[in-house]
């Protein structure tokens, strides 16, 4: 069962007070995409995972709470035109934006996340185009971050299988193959090792279509 309640919160960049629904439980069944997106029904809670300022435009996971620098973020014309952009659904601009946000603090995984967090609301909302954009966006940052020597995943090989997912549904298919590779070399735990040969076979064929976990163990059996 998933529970949600509305709350009162003041923004902490220009002081609104707003109404806001928050999740306060909910369950998930069956298999994760490839790309750790949760199922149902999680799944469609996406949309509290992000609140949005109706009156400055500040984005968090609660707004009620500063992010450092963040107003010389939402400020700029690059977070303004991000935030209204009819390129994209309204719920993956705020995840841009978030993202924005959590970048310019250098908390390059977070800001990362909120990207393909981006690009989940775009393939529901049928934004194929936007969805591999904010892919590629994530990408950047997730080797950003692993450039500072953080972890995406705690998984052994995880990193990889979800930047080769990221790379894959973006259409890079020889990025994700090398990255496919690369995680096969580290050899993984065994769930890992079947989802990036699952990953190779997706590629070869020059697929950018969703799956599952589920799909990659049924495809081994």
């Amino acid at each position: 069962m998933t529970i949600i309640m509305q709350v009162e919160k003041k923004c902490a960049i220009c002081g609104e007070i707003n109404n806001y629904i928050e999740l306060r439980s909910t369950n998930a069944f069956g298999s994760p995409d490839l790309d750790t997106r949760p199922p149902e029904m999680r799944r469609s809670t996406i949309y509290l995972w992000a609140q949005t300022c109706q009156n400055c435009g500040y984005v968090s996971h609660d707004i009620s709470k500063k992010i450092p620098k963040s107003e010389e973020v939402i400020h700029s014309n690059i977070y303004k035109e991000q935030l209204d952009s009819s390129n994209f659904p309204k719920l993956a601009n705020s995840f841009l934006c978030y993202s924005m946000i959590l970048e310019n603090i250098e908390e390059y995984t977070e800001a990362g996340w909120a990207c393909l967090h981006a690009a989940w609301v775009c393939d529901d909302s049928g934004y194929s185009e936007a969805a591999k954009v904010s892919r590629k966006k994530a990408f950047i940052l997730f080797m950003r971050a692993k450039e500072k020597g953080e972890k995406i995943a705690e998984q052994l090989g995880a990193d990889e299988a979800i930047i080769v997912d990221l790379l894959r549904r973006a259409g890079e298919f020889e990025k994700a193959l090398k990255f496919a590779e690369e995680g096969l070399k580290n050899k993984p735990e065994k769930i890992i090792e079947t989802t990036l040969n699952f990953q190779i076979k997706l590629i070869n064929k020059r697929d950018t279509s969703c799956y599952t976990i589920d799909d990659a163990i049924g495809d081994i059996i």
